[in-house]
C-alpha cells in the first residue's frame, strides 16, 4: 500500500500538474489532498487537472474551499478522511483545525495526524503520535516545495523532485 498526500494548491495549475506527474512516477494506491484545493486559476482546469490523480482519491476541504462550486470533481469533498493501514489509524484533515497544537479525539499512541495549511513540510512525533505537515507545491512557505509518500516503511517527506526531505520509520 502505498499514499500520496498533497497539499495548499490553492488553484496553481502549475503545482496540479506537477502533482499529476508525480503521482505517474510514484504509482500510489490512494491519493489525499489535504485543502485548499482551489484559489487563483480557473476551477474549471483544478478540477480537469485533479481528474487525472492517480490512485483511489480522497478529497480533504481546506479553509480556502468552502467559497467554490465543487461539483464535477471526480469525487466528494470530506472535512477529513480516515483510514487504517500499517497497523494504525491515519487521520487526514486540512490543519485549520487539527494540526500538532490540537489533536482529534480519535487518535491514540501509534496513530498518524496528516495536515496541510502551514505550508511547511515537517515530520515528527508527539506523545507516541506521528504528525506529518505535508507542506505545498504551489506556495511553500519553507522555500521547499513537498510532498509525502505514506507506506509499509513510515513517512516520507519528499522534494517535488523526488529527493528525500524527512523520514520517520514506523516504530
Amino acid at each position: 500500500m502505498k499514499i500520496v498526500v498533497f497539499a495548499d494548491f490553492h488553484g496553481s495549475v502549475n503545482a496540479l500538474d506537477d502533482a499529476v506527474q508525480i503521482c505517474l512516477k510514484e504509482k500510489p494506491d490512494k491519493t489525499v489532498v489535504c485543502g485548499d484545493l482551489f484559489g487563483w486559476s480557473s476551477p474549471v482546469e483544478v478540477r480537469s487537472l485533479v481528474a487525472k490523480l492517480e490512485g483511489v482519491l480522497y478529497l480533504v476541504k481546506g479553509n480556502n474551499d468552502y467559497l467554490t462550486a465543487q461539483s464535477a470533481l471526480p469525487v466528494e469533498m470530506e472535512d477529513n478522511a480516515v483510514m487504517y493501514h500499517f497497523g494504525r489509524t491515519l487521520f487526514f484533515t486540512h490543519g485549520d483545525r487539527y494540526n500538532g497544537a490540537r489533536i482529534p479525539p480519535i487518535l491514540k499512541e501509534g496513530d498518524v495526524l496528516v495536515f496541510g495549511h502551514s505550508h511547511t513540510g515537517r515530520l515528527s512525533m508527539n506523545n507516541g503520535l506521528y504528525l506529518a505537515n505535508v507542506g505545498s507545491l504551489a506556495r511553500p512557505r519553507d522555500g521547499e516545495p513537498s510532498y509525502l509518500v505514506i507506506d509499509e516503511q513510515g513517512i516520507e517527506l519528499k522534494r517535488r523532485e523526488g529527493g528525500r526531505l524527512d523520514f520517520l520509520s514506523w516504530k
